[in-house]
This record gives structure tokens, sequence and C-alpha cells, in this order.
């Protein structure tokens, strides 16, 4: 395409490309559709799948007031767990990124998944 584009700029008559404009961009719309079929399946867990993650855990609030503090970093290493506060809003975002989901669709893949707490103002 900037062949025929530097083509038409150096006087050339645009109606004598026309053919070789179409062809190219047929080249074009193919590859692309191309790229888009073979394009790997979004790696996104269903409101579902996240509850259910969640409901085998247990009583996650319990297990973490009782833990031992070497086992919690074990377990926060193993989910990768990323804590980012904003003071100017009294946000917290907080991500995990396990190293694997086992799930057989995804193959093993990764999947962060992150949430914003508010906290409470101070009185």
């Amino acid at each position: 395409m900037r062949k025929l584009r530097a083509a038409i700029e150096a006087g050339v008559d645009p109606a004598a490309l026309v053919e070789s404009i179409n062809e190219a961009q047929a080249q074009r719309a193919a590859a692309r559709a191309e790229l888009e079929a073979n394009a790997p399946a979004p790696n996104t867990l269903s409101d579902a799948e996240v509850y259910a993650m969640i409901d085998s855990l247990g009583d996650v609030g319990h297990a973490l007031n009782w833990a031992d503090p070497i086992r919690l970093q074990e377990l926060y290493e193993a989910l990768r767990l990323k804590l980012i506060y904003a003071a100017d809003t009294r946000t917290v975002d907080v991500t995990i990124q396990p190293a694997g989901r086992g799930s057989a669709r995804v193959r093993g893949g990764t999947c962060a998944l992150t949430t914003r707490l508010v906290l409470g103002t101070v009185a």
C-alpha cells in the first residue's frame, strides 16, 4: 500500500492502480481474518467459577486469623498477592495471580483476579 500511495503522490493516475489497491486490501483482509480465526480464546472466569473457587476455600477469615505467619507468607507468595493503597481515595487494589487455576480449558494458564476495597473513614 505504501508503494501504491507513493506512486499516486508521484503523479501516477490512481485509476490505473485500482486493481492493485483492491488486491492489496483483499490480502490485508484475508490476513486479518486468519489472525482472528487463530486467536486464542480469552482467559476469563465466569462469576460462577469465581464463587466456586471461593466456596472451596472454606472459612478463610478464621484460617487467616489463626494461621502461622510463616504459612501465611507462603500462601501470599503462592497467590502472588499484591496490595496497592491509595491514600487520597482510601482504597486498596488487591490482586492475586495464582500459578495455576486447574482448568483443563485453559491448560493450566494463569488469571489475575483484582478487586478494590474502599476503607471506612477515620473519625
